[in-house]
């Protein structure tokens, strides 16, 4: 069975486009994963076998979230191999539905026993109230990394999805594209900017295409900068900042391409572009609006 689940994971990656780290990782889960896969579909159906695996991996010192990772990696193979109605020769349909559900029991058992920290036990690097303080400090540094931050707070975009864009990434119409590929979600990402705003915001990609930032080195930059936030709190503060100015609720959630809970992606056949256009326009003219010192 390894090695039928090893092929089903490349056939995966080639269906829906998986990322190269993705596909590293759901290899070396089902490597990872042999000693139980190897006992055959029947023992693999049950909790407890998953789980007796589980013990075993943490008194080898093996964290519970990495146990837990690996097994919802194999468990996507099986699922995406379930819902594709997929021919696999070592087991039936129903065979690999008792077994996925075994392996999802299983993780749900050994999530209770990582150790997770309650929401907002810290503070955050970075308020809201300092939005003027964090844009002179974009402003501070130097390009090309000055273009990507602006970037990412202008449009509440990940460091990761920032530095893949391009000069074409502007599309036609003023719409700016991230292909499901560069994306956490695995989504495209189309954000359609103000057209005001086109030139500048094409010049801020010409300036990070010509510069192939690498995530290590901008992350570096800013700790450097002696900056006390980090690039994904620009994320956190554009969404703050979009509640504070009371903008769509809906809008904002699409921008951020966060899955929206209650609402199908059957529903959203046509995105609010007007309404997610009004917020980028509101939040690009909150950026320039900050006086910032030569």
């Amino acid at each position: 069975m390894l090695s039928d689940l090893l092929i089903m994971v490349d056939r995966r990656a080639r269906a829906v486009s998986l990322r190269e780290k993705t596909i590293i990782n759901e290899r070396h889960a089902v490597r990872m994963l042999e000693p139980v896969l190897v006992l055959g579909v029947r023992a693999a159906s049950v909790p407890d076998t998953w789980m007796r695996y589980a013990d075993r991996c943490i008194d080898d010192g093996l964290a519970a979230s990495t146990i837990r990772q690996r097994i919802d990696c194999v468990a996507a193979v099986v699922a995406w191999v379930i819902h594709a109605d997929i021919k696999f020769k070592p087991a039936a349909p129903g065979s690999l539905g008792r077994m996925l559900e075994a392996m999802r029991t299983a993780a749900r058992s050994i999530g209770k026993r990582i150790k997770r920290h309650r929401a907002l036990s810290k503070p955050g690097r970075v308020s809201v109230d300092e939005y003027t303080s964090v844009v002179r400090d974009i402003e501070s540094v130097r390009d090309p990394y000055r273009c990507a931050l602006r970037v990412m707070l202008c449009f509440g975009l990940r460091a990761s999805e920032t530095l893949t864009l391009k000069r074409n990434s502007m599309m036609t119409a003023g719409r700016l594209f991230v292909p499901d590929r560069c994306t956490k979600t695995h989504s495209d990402l189309l954000l359609p900017v103000p057209l005001e705003y086109v030139p500048l915001v094409s010049e801020w990609l010409g300036v990070i295409e010509d510069s192939e930032i690498k995530y290590n080195t901008l992350t570096t930059v800013v700790s450097r900068a002696g900056i006390k936030w980090r690039s994904h709190d620009l994320r956190k503060i554009f969404r703050t900042s979009a509640a504070v100015r009371g903008e769509d609720y809906l809008a904002t959630e699409l921008i951020l391409n966060h899955a929206v809970k209650d609402v199908p992606a059957a529903y959203l056949q046509s995105p609010p572009y007007s309404a997610m256009r009004k917020v980028l326009k509101n939040s690009i003219d909150e950026y320039l609006s900050v006086k910032v010192e030569k």
